[in-house]
């Protein structure tokens, strides 16, 4: 790309490619983070300093319980990128984290759908 040519939209103004956001970072840097985890933003919305404003929103958009696809189809960001996002706010216990309970075991879902059909 020459020093001319500038990635802009021209409603939005330049655009920041993804992989600026996360720092060319790909996994989170807490633990990882399910897709349909829920993030809840700790202690008020007094973060530090050198927190990038895509930070800021997620810690705004999360003071109420949100899930981690939401977050992503808000900020119309790639769901890899907000994992890390979200993943930084966690490593900084600014948000928590809470996962998923696990699936059922298969056996106890056929015990169900057996049941069921004998209804």
């Amino acid at each position: 790309m020459s020093s001319e040519e500038q990635w802009l939209d021209e409603d939005a103004g330049p655009i920041v490619p993804a992989y600026l956001l996360t720092r060319g970072r790909t996994v989170p840097a807490s633990k990882a983070i399910d897709l349909i985890a829920v993030v809840i933003t700790k202690g008020g919305l007094a973060p530090p300093m050198g927190l990038g404003p895509e930070h800021l929103i997620i810690m705004q958009m999360c003071t109420r319980p949100t899930r981690l696809v939401d977050v992503a189809a808000e900020l119309n960001l790639p769901i890899g990128v907000v994992r890390v996002l979200v993943g930084d706010l966690h490593a900084q216990d600014l948000v928590q984290v809470e996962l998923p309970p696990p699936a059922p075991d298969a056996r106890v879902l056929l015990e169900v759908i057996t049941g069921l059909k004998a209804l």
